[in-house]
């Protein structure tokens, strides 16, 4: 999953998204905590003068507008699955990707935003706010597909919070399966409440 500028590198990339996509990168492998200001450095390529430039509160700042910056491209990316015939297999093959092309080593970068309350309490609190959009955009393909307003929000909440738990789980297992099993209870656990949409005349 690209995560910044569609996918431009090095030079051709500004200092501040060098430093954003070095640290969102760092996080999905290490958490907030076993991200450390020489290890973005060291990544980025980038002189430690510039962190202070672009981010004068240093890796707190940095942490959260790095989960700002992931947070809204993973939201684009949800906007496109969300149109598609089956979007929690598509939801469920997005992360089973990125876990297989990284060997299970990048996790979501808004989990481990949302786990690192200690170091960046604003990049937790924003982890939150983004969670919410998620929620939302499954609550409206739910309720798109005729589920009424308070079952479709809540299975959106139970849809995002299986899948991010599963990649979790897949991390630790350095397996799929957690990701592939939760897809297809949540499919089956969608159909039951689709079942029930009253057919149009």
């Amino acid at each position: 999953m690209v995560y910044f500028k569609g996918g431009m590198r090095g030079s051709q990339m500004s200092v501040k998204d060098r430093l954003l996509e070095a640290t969102a990168s760092l996080m999905r492998c290490h958490g907030v905590a076993g991200t450390s200001l020489s290890d973005i450095l060291s990544t980025s390529g980038v002189a430690r003068r510039s962190i202070y430039l672009n981010f004068p509160d240093g890796k707190s700042e940095l942490v959260t507008e790095a989960t700002r910056a992931s947070g809204a491209i993973i939201t684009q990316t949800i906007e496109g699955i969300l149109d598609s015939p089956d979007p929690i297999s598509a939801f469920s093959d997005m992360w089973v990707e990125v876990l297989t092309s990284t060997e299970f080593d990048a996790g979501c970068p808004v989990v481990a935003a949302a786990l690192g309350r200690a170091d960046a309490p604003s990049a937790a609190d924003l982890a939150g706010d983004i969670f919410d959009q998620w929620h939302e955009l499954v609550r409206d393909r739910m309720v798109d597909d005729g589920i009424d307003t308070d079952t479709a929000k809540s299975l959106a909440i139970t849809i995002v919070s299986a899948i991010e738990g599963a990649v979790i789980a897949s991390q630790a297992q350095h397996s799929t399966r957690p990701l592939t099993e939760v897809a297809i209870r949540l499919r089956e656990l969608v159909a039951l409440h689709l079942s029930a949409v009253p057919a149009l005349d």
